[in-house]
Parts: structure tokens; sequence; C-alpha cells
């Protein structure tokens, strides 16, 4: 989620889009209008929201996740509008999928948070597999969505039957992967969207031939019984597992404070939300006594939005979802029964990605109310995906033209521009985080020269990450503690004492500038001073019992200085 690892993905994406101006005026089926301008008012207000918002750093992770987002959207719905390429793009995916089930599978068997690219590292979630991703219930949010892709193109492609059983075993292998996960939201909404999938089904099912019908039908009941029975001995091989899936509903889950944070945030500016990356900070004031890890997230990508792109931002969403279930709806409509009602043909490769399309949106519906996978940008990038095959499902309606139409050449247009901005932002902007990242990695592991020296050319090429002058500072900091001669000592505590009060400049309500100033007057025997830092870190985070422990931590310093006021 690091712009570091997102910006080069970015890049790639702008350098598609920009390439797709060779195809401007190629004759093409034509999106749904609705869809994609329901689709660039959402986005366009989200990202101009973003850029009002108070710390403008934290403010790009949503904006480039969005243009990210919102190319890759466009090249599905006017450029990549052909079935057998989207085919040959979600089996690649598949393939991919298997790659992260083969690490995640590692992990759950060693239980040790292995990770094949060592520079990557994941919090300790002993069994849980999350394959390349760091955290488990990202990797659920992509193997839902591939596994049911999977799973309609076994059904209802017209593939060769050995080519669809390959991809049902990938998608089989998809579904084992999100029980691995142990994420409890992935259980629910790769369940979600099955009920979905089998619902499609039956009522395309409805409308074929008896004989056939029945046919599919048995297909559907014993593939149905060898994922539930998968499904059924995994869960009983391991107490973990079962643990996992009998406590989905846990009246005690901390995330139910994290929402109500968020809704406290929320009645702060109910129309157009607080700005992107706020929750940070209103998440800390808000929070309850039982949540001290910091609550970074909402957990739940509706209240998320709703916290800080307001009520403008969720209506904007709900209209984008309609009207792409809306055309979705339709698209089934078309090419299921009443295709199979008419022509008496069931197979479809358009039908199978089409209703792949619709229980992938279903999956994300339920798991986006526990989870924040819309905040990570491989995931955000597959939904887009998904919206633009809705969006465009490459059937032609006005004939054979010969040239794009109007809307269409606009909209490519309007592609090409957006990924040459994204594509220069990215060579822009990746300089600076790659020494940030640096800087925070020699923090890590106890460098603080090399962390100085990082942060400096860091903040040579990028002056709005607060995160580099809190690294600068740390590593100062942590210098002055080395020193023996206290001349020296006092020179580096002032020199961190200023790349601290430029951080809190760019981020004003971030507690850690607070603390971290607090910690550097104490150190310079300047105590009033950091009393006046410490009580700015309290109001910030009333509930934080760290930050209530470094202010009787303070006191003790202050006291013992002989200096303090009784």
């Amino acid at each position: 989620m690091r712009l570091l690892f997102s910006l080069p993905a970015y890049g790639l994406l702008a350098i598609v889009a920009c390439l797709s101006l060779f195809y401007l005026r190629r004759a093409k089926p034509a999106p749904d209008q609705f869809c994609l301008w329901s689709t660039v008012a959402f986005l366009g207000y989200i990202v101009v929201r973003a850029l009002f918002s108070p710390v403008p750093y934290l403010a790009r992770a949503d904006i480039y996740s969005v243009l990210g987002g919102l190319i890759a959207y466009l090249v599905v719905t006017v450029v990549l509008v052909r079935t057998p390429v989207r085919l040959l793009i979600i089996t690649f995916l598949l393939v991919v999928a298997i790659a992260h089930v083969v690490i995640g599978a590692i992990q759950f068997r060693d239980a040790d948070n292995f990770m094949l690219i060592p520079f990557l590292q994941r919090f300790d979630y002993g069994e849980r597999a999350s394959g390349f991703y760091i955290c488990p219930n990202h990797l659920a949010g992509l193997l839902e969505v591939l596994g049911v892709f999977g799973l309609s193109i076994a059904f209802w492609s017209r593939w060769r039957v050995w080519a669809k059983l390959l991809v049902g075993y990938l998608a089989a292998i998809c579904y084992v992967g999100v029980i691995l996960t142990g994420s409890r939201g992935g259980y629910l909404s790769a369940a979600g969207s099955l009920l979905v999938f089998f619902a499609l089904t039956l009522v395309v099912l409805g409308r074929a031939d008896g004989r056939l019908s029945w046919k599919v039908g048995a297909a559907t009941i014993i593939i149905a019984g060898i994922i539930g029975g998968c499904c059924f001995l995994l869960f009983n091989k391991s107490d973990f597992l079962s643990g996992r899936a009998g406590n989905v509903f846990e009246k005690t889950n901390m995330r139910v404070d994290l929402w109500q944070a968020a809704l406290q945030q929320w009645k702060l500016q109910p129309f157009v939300g607080t700005g992107a990356g706020t929750y940070l900070f209103f998440g800390r004031q808000f929070r309850t006594d039982r949540v001290q890890v910091d609550p970074v997230e909402v957990h739940n990508d509706y209240l998320h939005l709703l916290a800080e792109y307001g009520v403008v931002g969720a209506i904007g969403f709900a209209i984008f979802l309609a009207a792409h279930l809306r055309r979705g709806w339709r698209t089934f409509q078309r090419l299921g029964p009443n295709r199979v009602l008419i022509s008496g043909q069931l197979l479809s490769n358009t039908l199978a990605v089409n209703i792949g399309a619709l229980c992938s949106v279903a999956a994300y519906v339920v798991h986006s109310a526990f989870d924040f996978n819309l905040h990570v940008p491989a995931n955000v990038t597959i939904l887009a995906f998904v919206f633009g095959l809705l969006a465009n499902p490459g059937i032609e309606r006005n004939g054979n033209a010969k040239t794009a139409s109007v809307p269409i050449i606009l909209s490519r247009l309007m592609l090409g521009v957006l990924g040459l901005i994204v594509a220069i932002q990215c060579a822009r902007l990746l300089p600076g985080e790659y020494f940030a990242e640096r800087a925070r990695t020699a923090l890590r592991d106890f460098h603080p020269a090399d962390a100085t020296l990082f942060a400096t050319r860091g903040l040579a090429l990028e002056q709005q990450n607060p995160d580099l002058y809190n690294y600068l500072g740390r590593a100062r900091l942590d210098q002055g503690y080395r020193m023996s001669d206290a001349r020296a000592r006092a020179s580096f505590y002032q020199a961190a004492l200023e790349a601290f009060w430029k951080g809190k400049a760019l981020a004003p309500r971030d507690e850690n500038f607070a603390l971290e100033l607090g910690y550097t007057y104490d150190a310079l025997d300047r105590f009033a001073e950091g009393e006046w830092m410490f009580e700015q870190a309290k109001a910030l985070d009333p509930r934080s019992v760290a930050t209530e422990d470094s202010y009787r931590a303070h006191i003790e310093r202050w006291q013992k200085s002989g200096t303090a006021v009784k």
C-alpha cells in the first residue's frame, strides 16, 4: 500500500493508457454512457475532494489509487472490449492467484510469516495465509473475485472440456486459498458471491430445455458438493480454521468501535467529509478504551467513504454502483434467459464473464462492510476491471460501424490525457518515495546516520511528505542519544526539533509529532515546553494508554530534574 510500490504499477497503467491512443478511431462496441459518466463523476469528485484535504501527502494514496483504477476501468470499457481478450486476462490472473495460494500454503503450514520477497514484511498473522500481500484479508479479497470468475468460466463458457476442467481446478484452489487466509469477511463474501452465482445459474436453467437443464443442474450440485466437501475437510483438520469459521459473527470485535469513531468523524463534516487520510487522526481522537492498536483504517469501506468524503461521496458511490448493476443485469437477461429462450443455446463466453462480474461485485458488497480492500491498490484495480466488464459487455448494438463514435473518441482521448498526467506524476514522485522508504528501513535497522542521509536526500526532492521529517527527526534524536559530548548531543536534539516542527506543520493533527517533540524537549531539559507537547498529544488521542504512559514518564523525568513546579 506504500506509494513506492504502487506508483510503478500506476506508471505501467499510464503507459497502457497512452498506447490506447493508437486505437483512437477504431470501431468497437460502446460502453453504457450512464455507467461511464457516473464513474467519471464519482471518481472525479473523490480526486477533487482529496486535493483539498488537510494533509496533501496523505491524500496521495487515494488520488493515485482512484486514477489508477479509472485508467484500468477506461481501458476495459473503451479499448479491451472483446471477450477473448478479457478471458485471457482473467486466466492470467488465475495463474497469479495460484502463486499467491502456494506462498499462503507455506505461511499456513509453518506459521512463521514467510514472505518470498525478503524486503516485504507482514505483521504477525501466525498461520493465516496472505500470499504476496501483507494482510490475509486482502488476499481473500483477491481470491474471492478470481475464484468466482473461474467457476463461471468452467460452467458457462464455450471452452473445450479440458480447458474448463483446468479453470475449474484453478477456481477450487482460489477457494482453498480463501479458507487458508482465515478471513471471516472473506468467508462471508465468498459465500455471498457463490449464492448469487447459483441463483443466476438457476435463472438461466429455468429457461433451458428440461434435459439440458437437469444435466447442468446435476453438474452444479456435484461441483457445489465437491467445494463444500473440501471446505469441510480443511476446517475439520485445523482447529485454528474451524475456530475462525465458528466465530464469524464475533460480538466483541473491535471493528464496531472503529465504525463508531468513523460515524463521529462524519458528524464533523457531514456533507463533504473531513478529507482523504483523516481517519488516521480522528480514529485516534474518537477511539474507545479497548482500541489500543493504532486505528489507521475503519475496516468498513462504506463508513470510511462517508467519514472522509461525506454524503456527496456516498451518493456518488450509490449512483455508480446502481448504474453498473443495472447494466450488468440487463446484459445477463439478454445473454442468459432471453437468449436461451429464443435460440436454445445455453453456453456463452460473454455470459460467463458477465456472471463472474456480477458475482464479484456481490462479493465486494459484502466484504467491504468488514474490511478495507478498496484502500488496497491491487484490489482497487481488480474491481475497476470488474466494473469495466459490466459497463461494456462487448456486445455490438449499432451494426458494423467502420469508425468509432464521437463519445468513444472523447473517452479514449480522456484516457490518453489521464495516462500522460499519471505517468509524469509517477516519474516525479517516485524518487522521493524511494528515499523515504530507505530512511524508514534504516531507522528500523538502527542505522540513524544512514536514515539522516536518505531523509535529507528525500527532502531535497519532496517537501510535502511529513514522514520524511519524522524520519529525519528521529534519526537525529537517536544520533544525539549516542553522543557523549553534551554540546554535540544538544546540537543533534536541536536539529531534531527543527525537523519535527516542520513535519508538524504539514500534519498538525498527527499526535506522533507532538510526542516526538515532547521527548526532544525533555532531552534538552526544557520540560515546560515538553509538557505543552504532551498535553497536545493527550488532546489528540485522549484514550491512548501508550500516550498516557508517555506523559507519566515525562512527569517523572521532570520531577527528577528538580525543576518541576509543585
